[in-house]
Order: structure tokens, then sequence, then C-alpha cells
């Protein structure tokens, strides 16, 4: 038998690590690498959309330092792809059992990403996201704040630095459905607007700026724009100082699963 030992090319180890290749046959190695190669490409065309490109997240979970909030051993991943999470975006799937084995190979190559120092002081962040910039009457961070906008108390699980900062400088690049805006006027010349909760064929839920739940007929609706490429988060561009900016990514960085232990 022809195993593997110390004189593993650097591009297997980078690549297989977490498969423990030190302990592998070369036909081992090999169909792990395949599996891997396979899932990249599952990964790419049923999961990327959510989780980003390259795993490092967006309206799902970063999955490059594998913090996974509902089971970290490889039957908890194959069952939380298959499956999904019940109220959330994660869907179940049809893939095969291979076809699911082939992505939990993959996550484990992604999930050797550690988590990046980030210049800025999280104190300091913390007391902007409270004060200067207003977030937390949107935002909501273990209980307190807002609804206007999405949870952010494992943000820092979500959303990779770089992410974090665009989402704040640009937050029309990216909105997820649950937060689209939406402006509507009642046949009597009432307005509303705010953030579409819910929507079917005859009906709309809009949770106005002042977090006021509104059911409407859309029978009794003489207008109603769904603005899907507009956030109603205002763009902070000019606002905080580099500086500034730095100590508040830190603060929302810091927002991870494990940081509720701390």
């Amino acid at each position: 038998m022809d195993v593997i030992r110390w004189n593993i090319p650097a591009v297997a180890v980078k690549a297989c690590v977490p498969l423990l290749l030190l302990h592998l046959t070369t036909s081992e190695i090999a169909r792990a690498q395949n599996d891997s190669s396979a899932g990249e490409r599952l990964f790419r065309l049923h999961c990327a959309e959510c989780h980003g490109l390259i795993g490092q997240g967006g309206y799902g979970p970063d999955l490059t330092r594998g913090e996974y909030l509902h089971g970290s051993t490889d039957e908890a991943l194959f069952h939380t792809i298959a499956t999904g999470v019940p109220g959330t975006r994660m869907p179940a799937t049809s893939l095969s059992d291979r076809q699911l084995r082939e992505i939990v190979t993959y996550l484990r190559v992604l999930a050797g990403g550690a988590r990046v120092s980030v210049a800025g002081d999280k104190q300091a962040g913390e007391k902007l996201f409270r004060g200067k910039g207003g977030c937390s009457k949107c935002h909501m961070i273990r209980g307190e704040g807002g609804s206007l906008g999405p949870d952010l108390t494992l943000i820092g699980s979500q959303r990779a630095p770089k992410h974090l900062r665009t989402s704040i400088l640009q937050p029309d690049e990216e909105i997820n459905p649950d937060f689209w805006a939406v402006d509507a006027t009642g046949k009597d010349g009432k307005a509303y607007s705010g953030i579409r909760l819910n929507e079917d064929t005859y009906t709309i839920q809009i949770l106005d700026l002042r977090e006021n739940l509104h059911s409407l007929n859309k029978l009794d609706l003489r207008s109603l724009a769904i603005k899907k490429k507009q956030s109603r988060m205002p763009a902070y561009e000019g606002l905080f100082t580099a500086s500034e900016l730095d100590d508040l990514v830190a603060y929302l960085y810091s927002l991870h699963k494990n940081s509720r232990l701390q």
C-alpha cells in the first residue's frame, strides 16, 4: 500500500488538510480531491447565491470558519443541507446522497479560514452603532433595537469584514428580500411606507417606519411600488471618518456565534 507521508505536494496539503491527508492512501486522496471539486461545482450552483461564491457569507452565514449553528459533524452538515432550516431562507434540497457528501467535503476545505484581524476598536464601534450611526433604531442585537432592518446578533458569523464595510457604505448593493422597501397608497389617499413583511396574490403586509403593521387588500390600493433595488438603510459614505468606519466594522465583526459566550 502506497501511503503518503510528509512528502505531500504543497498544493495537495492546501486543498485537503481538513481531510487528514497524512493518513490517507494515494487513491483515497484522489477520491477526496475529486469529491471536493465536484462539491465546489455543486456549491457554486446551489449555495453561492446566499453564502457567497467562496463561502464568505451574504444572505447566509460565512462558511469559511467552520462555525455552524446547526451542528458541525459531517452528519449534521449533511442533514442541514438535505432538509434545510425551517424559518430561514435555507431550503431543503433534492440532491442525491452522493452530491450532498461532495458538498460536505467541499465545506471542509472551505472551513480552513480563521477569523481575520481587523483594524478598529469594537468598543468605540458599539458606541457609534448606538449613537452617531443611529443603527439600533432599525437593527436588533440580542433582543435590543428596531425591526426595520436585519437582526445583527450573529452578523460576524454571516459576513466577512469587507462585506460588512460594503453594506455600510453601499446598502443598495445587496438587499435581502425580507427587507425590500415598499410604498403604497390607498384609494382613500392614505400613504404607507416601510418594508414588505409578507405578500400573496390578494394582500400585502407592511411594517411602516414607526414599526406599525398594516395588512392591506391590494384591491383597496391605488398604487403599490416594491423597490427591490433600494434599501431603506441610508448610505453612510461620508458620515463616518475612516477610523470610525474601522471601529464600526470591528464591532459588527465581533458579533459572532462564540461571542455570546464571552
